[in-house]
C-alpha cells in the first residue's frame, strides 16, 4: 500500500469532528492541520505529500477544515477540477468518468465555507454537486467507488437537508453516530482495506459515551429549568413548558460541553423570559411600565449577583429597542444580541476591556447577528409569485451576511475569545434552523437527540 497521509489526516479530523469529540483531540487536530497547511499548494492537495496528481476530494476536505480553523486558503484551487466547457467538476483532473459520490459530497459541504470576495468557482462547484447528489438520490445511485460505508444515504441526505448554517452540532453528531461505520468501513482500490486511524469503534464508543453523558445532563438540567419556569408563572404570559424545552434545545445543540451549564441555561432562560416579555408588551401596548420588572427580570435569569449588573443593563438596551420600535416593530434581532450578551455575562467572558479594545470587530459581529437574525424572523412561505420573489430576495442578503459574519468568525476578528466569536455563530445558526424547520422537524430531533438512548 502507498502512503495516504494527506488523506488520513484530513479524515481522521472530520470524523472526529462530526462525532463530536474533537475538543478532546485538540492539539493534536492542530498538528495535523499545520502539517495539511503547509502541503497546501495553488492547485489543491493529492491523497499524500509526494503525490503529483491533484484530487477534488482531498482539496475540498483540506479547504473547509483548514478555513473552519483560520487558515487563510483561497477557492480558487477548484477552477483546476472544473470543466469549463459544460460546467462539471470532477475528481482528478482531465477525468472523463462520471464522478463518484464522496468527492462530489465533500466538495458541496466545502462550498458552504463562502466567504466576501471569493471566486465564483466555489458558488458554481456548490450548484453543480448538489444538483449531482440530487440527481444520485433520486436514481437511487448513492453508493461510492472509492470506498464501502455503513450509511453514505443517509450522509448525502442530511448534507443536502441541512446545510451548514441550519446544522447545530448536536443534531448532526446524533446522525452520524447512525451512519459511521466504525471498524465496518472498507476502501477500494487494487485491494480492499482498511484505514483503522480513520474508521474504528474505538471512536465510536468513545463518541456514544460522550453523547450518552449529554443525554444525562440535558434531562437532568431540563428537569430543573422545567420547575423554575413552573415557579415563576411564565405560562401566564402564554408560553407553554414545550416552548421552554426547544429553547433549551436550542441552546444545548450548540453550548454542549459539560461545563457550561451556566452558559445554555441563561440561553435558554433569556430566551423564554424574552419571548413572555414580547407576549406581554405586545398585549399591553408598550413598555412604559416596564422598568419596574427590570429587577425582578434580572432576578430570574441571574445565576449569581456578581453577573447582575451587567445582566441588567443588558435587559434595559433590550427594552430601549423595544421603545424605540414603539412595540410594532420586529425585536428578534434585539434578542439575539441579547442572548449572546446574556451567554458572554454568565460565562465570565464578559470582560469590558476586551470589548474596548476591540469595540469595532465586536459592534460588526452584533450588528450582523441582529440583522440576520431580524430578516430570518421576517421570512415566511412564499404564497404567491410576490411573495417567492422577496422571499428569493431575502435569501440572497441573508447568504451574503452570513458570508461576512463567517469570515469575522473564522478570520477576521482573532483579537476577539474564540468562544465569544463562537457565540455570535451558535446563536445566529440557531435563528437559521428555527427559520429553515417544521416544528414537526424540530420536535423530531428534540425526540432523537435528547430522549432516545443512543445504543
Amino acid at each position: 500500500m502507498y502512503s495516504l497521509d494527506i488523506f488520513e489526516q484530513l479524515w481522521v479530523v472530520d470524523r472526529l469532528m462530526r462525532l463530536g469529540i474533537s475538543r478532546h483531540f485538540t492539539s493534536e487536530i492542530e498538528q495535523s492541520l499545520d502539517y495539511i497547511y503547509r502541503r497546501w499548494t495553488q492547485k489543491g492537495l493529492a491523497h499524500n505529500a509526494h503525490c503529483p496528481t491533484l484530487d477534488i476530494d482531498d482539496t475540498a476536505m483540506g479547504f473547509r477544515l483548514l478555513r473552519q480553523h483560520g487558515y487563510d486558503v483561497t477557492p480558487c484551487v477548484f477552477n483546476h477540477f472544473e470543466d469549463k466547457k459544460d460546467g462539471k467538476f470532477f475528481c482528478f483532473p482531465l477525468e472523463t468518468n462520471d464522478a463518484s459520490v464522496t468527492p462530489m459530497y465533500n466538495t458541496y459541504r466545502a462550498s458552504q465555507f463562502m466567504f466576501p470576495g471569493d471566486d465564483d468557482v466555489l458558488a458554481r462547484a456548490g450548484r453543480y454537486c448538489r444538483a449531482f447528489l440530487h440527481e444520485r438520490q433520486a436514481s437511487n445511485k448513492l453508493y461510492d467507488k472509492w470506498i464501502i460505508t455503513k450509511d453514505l444515504p443517509g450522509e448525502v441526505e442530511y448534507a443536502l437537508n441541512f446545510p451548514w448554517k441550519a446544522s447545530l452540532p448536536r443534531i448532526e453528531t446524533r446522525m452520524y453516530l447512525d451512519q459511521y461505520g466504525g471498524n465496518t468501513d472498507v476502501w477500494i482500490a487494487n485491494v480492499l482495506y482498511r484505514m483503522n486511524l480513520v474508521s474504528n469503534d474505538l471512536y465510536l464508543e468513545m463518541a456514544k459515551a460522550d453523547f450518552r453523558e449529554y443525554q444525562r445532563l440535558f434531562r437532568l438540567e431540563w428537569n430543573g429549568l422545567r420547575k423554575w419556569y413552573l415557579r415563576n408563572h411564565l405560562q401566564k404570559y402564554g408560553g407553554t413548558s414545550k416552548s421552554a424545552l426547544t429553547a433549551y434545545f436550542l441552546a444545548s445543540a450548540n453550548i454542549f460541553e459539560s461545563g457550561r451549564a451556566a452558559e445554555r441555561l441563561a440561553w435558554a432562560r433569556t430566551w423564554v423570559l424574552a419571548k413572555a416579555v414580547t407576549s406581554h408588551f405586545r398585549h399591553t401596548g408598550g413598555t412604559k411600565d416596564s422598568t419596574k420588572n427590570l429587577e425582578e427580570l434580572v432576578d430570574i435569569v441571574s445565576f449569581h449577583d456578581d453577573s447582575s449588573g451587567s445582566l441588567r443593563d443588558a435587559w434595559k438596551q433590550w427594552l430601549m429597542a423595544w421603545t424605540a420600535k414603539e412595540s410594532h416593530g420586529l425585536i428578534e434581532g434585539d434578542t439575539a444580541v441579547l442572548l449572546v450578551r446574556t451567554v458572554q455575562i454568565c460565562s465570565g467572558r464578559h470582560v469590558s476591556a476586551e470589548q474596548k479594545l476591540n469595540l469595532w470587530e465586536y459592534s460588526q459581529l452584533e450588528q450582523l447577528t441582529s440583522s440576520i437574525c431580524r430578516k430570518l424572523a421576517t421570512r415566511v412561505p412564499a404564497q404567491n409569485g410576490e411573495n417567492m420573489e422577496n422571499t428569493e430576495n431575502l435569501d440572497r442578503q441573508v447568504d451574503m451576511e452570513m458570508q461576512d459574519l463567517s469570515w469575522r468568525i473564522h478570520q477576521g476578528c482573532h483579537g476577539i475569545n474564540r468562544h465569544t466569536r463562537q457565540t455570535f455563530l451558535h446563536v445566529v445558526k440557531s435563528f437559521y434552523y428555527s427559520a429553515h424547520c417544521s416544528l414537526e422537524t424540530v420536535d423530531s430531533h428534540i425526540a432523537k437527540v435528547v430522549f432516545q438512548d443512543v445504543i
